[in-house]
């Protein structure tokens, strides 16, 4: 029979060997075949899957076929690492809720120096920032005129009231009129008022204080010309500053005058501690809220019209369970905290309740889903919680500024 293009007819005996050989338990049957070389390949394919197969199930076992404790059995699964951890107590003590609000800052009094009279500034006494007494002097201004002017009226005044008594002299024996002695009574009380005025112009070249305070602004420089109700310098009084601010009702019932505020500006984070001055009678029916007044004394750092951050405390538990903020891991609505088990190498996963929050501290108020609840004392993870689950190894590492405990003693030394 004719065989296709490509195909090779080969006789078995061109295969078999004269002593009988195996590959792999196979013997070659005395059969002829048609070879081509896809089949060809297809043949060694097999072979040698079958050789593979073969030295496989040579070394597997005996006892049915199943794996045995190599290195991938299940009794040589990899132990799950220990997860390194920061470790912190829960303490017990007093915090409280703090209602937090913003407001900017005010002198009590202020005021705008002004001139009071006409004239060009010759020195300048203060500078800004200065503190200044009531009566001090802030500026002068050049007194020529006035201190002429003042001059002439002493002369005026004078020269008045000596034809005032000798008029009186003449009018005693008889010999002057009644209307003249009251012309020259009028004449001298005029000439002592425009003395009087004279001498409040040369005083008004001296710019003074009208108040005890700060400079905070000065207006002028040496050489300006000034005239009645030109601004020169602004004063503040800055002991104490004010902070006006609007707490809801519901919180003003437990607030006093007296009870201390923390301020912190805005701009800068200088922080200073208030007082509440006085709360308003009255409530805003508009926003339902109540105007508190806090006052800052003493050297606080802060400056009128600055932007501070107020917080007032509403309410204060003495004694209360309380965490740091970063041992705390929300999951959803929830917030976990894990507890270190006695032997110090696994975790107990607790879901709690949270109360008071101040600064990174914060309440625990319960447990839930445990059946020995948080207590103060206990160990917790204050650092590397979000990577922890229930039950998971840990190893504890010591701050960078603690020494780490010594290690336990082993057998036989």
């Amino acid at each position: 029979m004719p065989l296709p293009a490509g195909e090779v007819r080969l006789d078995s005996g061109m295969l078999q060997h004269k002593k009988d050989s195996a590959l792999n338990g196979f013997r070659f049957p005395e059969v002829s075949m048609v070879f081509s070389p896809a089949r060809a390949l297809a043949g060694v394919f097999f072979l040698l899957c079958a050789a593979c197969g073969g030295g496989a199930g040579q070394a597997g076992p005996t006892n049915g076929g199943g794996p045995g404790p190599g290195p991938n059995g299940p009794g040589s699964a990899a132990e799950e690492p220990a997860i390194a951890v920061r470790a912190g107590t829960v303490e017990r003590e007093p915090i409280s809720a703090l209602y937090s609000t913003s407001a900017t800052l005010r002198a009590d009094r202020s005021a705008t120096v002004i001139a009071r009279t006409r004239g060009v500034v010759q020195s300048l006494a203060v500078e800004e920032g200065d503190t200044v007494v009531a009566g001090q002097p802030l500026a002068y201004l050049e007194d020529d005129e006035q201190r002429i002017a003042a001059a002439r009226a002493v002369t005026t005044a004078e020269t008045a009231a000596r034809e005032r008594e000798r008029l009186s002299g003449l009018y005693e024996q008889g010999l002057v009129s009644v209307d003249e002695i009251e012309k020259s009574r009028r004449d001298a009380e005029d000439a002592a008022h425009a003395l009087e005025l004279a001498q409040l112009q040369l005083a008004r070249t001296v710019i003074q204080a009208p108040i005890a305070g700060v400079v905070v602004t000065r207006h002028l420089d040496v050489g300006a010309t000034v005239s009645d109700g030109t601004p020169v310098y602004d004063l503040a009084d800055l002991q104490p500053l004010y902070a006006d601010v609007t707490i809801p009702e519901r919180h003003v019932i437990r607030l006093q005058p007296g009870q201390e505020v923390q301020l912190t500006a805005d701009s800068t984070g200088a922080s200073a501690a208030g007082r509440i001055e006085r709360i308003a009678p009255s409530v805003d029916p508009e926003t339902g809220t109540v105007k508190v007044t806090v006052a800052v004394e003493g050297n606080s750092g802060l400056r009128p019209g600055a932007f501070v951050r107020v917080g007032i405390v509403t309410d204060t538990h003495e004694d209360a369970l309380v965490v740091p903020r970063k041992a705390l891991v929300a999951e959803g609505r929830r917030w976990i905290l894990y507890r270190i088990a006695d032997d110090g190498t696994t975790v107990e996963q607790l879901e709690v309740k949270l109360g008071f929050e101040s600064g990174d501290r914060v309440e625990i108020t319960g447990s839930l889903n445990t059946e020995a609840p948080l207590e103060a004392g206990d160990a917790i993870v204050v650092a590397g919680a979000p990577a922890l689950s229930d039950g998971a190894r840990i190893d504890v590492v010591a701050e960078d500024n603690e020494t780490p405990p010594p290690a336990a003693p082993e057998q036989g030394a």
